[in-house]
């Protein structure tokens, strides 16, 4: 399975890479691509900001496109692809388990489970340079809770607990998707696609389905 890191100009320019495009879909502007996620791949958008004009102190922001479940990762120096990479695949699995954990949606030994069930899977990493632009709209909003809320607390750079707490409570917020009419919540959509993966992994190694995690418990905020 593909894990598919789509990374704006901004972030390509920071990073000092040379990223191929993503190829263009017929009939659309190149490096403007609709990204989504399924059982084959599995998309995030990633942009980096300023956490103020023309700041030392960044912070990179990491949307996945089907959820809009959103991450942060606070940084100082560039880093290679070989070093973001696996801080990545990393950090979208803690922040959606610090998450479950922080509202009690899930039992501890579920959640680890969970982790495990999800490390099973085999993601082959890929980097292209390109922008969704509807997901540039959350990453955007997302951008300004970072940049306000460090002028707010008179703060310089986001630490990680920031990091989680920006996160923690826009992954619990509702959503609107306007094309699809569609209102839905990041955390609890990534949840049921990570579901959907891990079965979907257990019936390509005959293993049984006993073990089905489910967030029946979430509820809508």
């Amino acid at each position: 399975m593909k894990l598919l890191f789509s990374a704006t100009n901004a972030l390509n320019k920071w990073l000092r890479a040379d990223l191929p495009r993503l190829p263009a879909e017929q009939g659309k502007q190149a490096g403007v691509n609709s990204l989504s996620s399924d059982a084959n791949i599995f998309s995030w958008q990633v942009h980096i900001i300023d956490n103020r004009y023309r700041s030392f102190e960044k912070t990179i922001v990491a949307c996945e496109a089907n959820s809009r479940f959103t991450f942060f990762l606070p940084v100082q120096e560039p880093l290679s692809l070989q070093e973001l990479t696996p801080i990545l695949q990393m950090q979208w699995q803690a922040v959606m388990a610090e998450t479950l954990e922080e509202f009690r949606l899930l039992p501890t030994s579920e959640i680890a489970l969970l982790l495990s069930d999800l490390s099973d899977i085999q993601l082959e990493a890929e980097w292209v340079r390109n922008t969704d632009l509807s997901i540039n709209a959350h990453i955007s909003d997302a951008g300004y809770w970072v940049t306000d809320t460090l002028s707010d607390r008179k703060l310089s750079r986001v630490t990680p607990d920031l990091a989680l707490e920006l996160a923690i409570f826009l992954n619990t917020q509702i959503r609107r998707q306007k094309q699809r009419k569609e209102q839905f919540i990041p955390l609890q959509r990534l949840f049921e696609y990570c579901v959907a993966l891990i079965a979907d992994n257990h019936s390509e190694q005959g293993v049984g389905g006993e073990n089905v995690i489910n967030l029946r418990d979430y509820r809508g905020r």
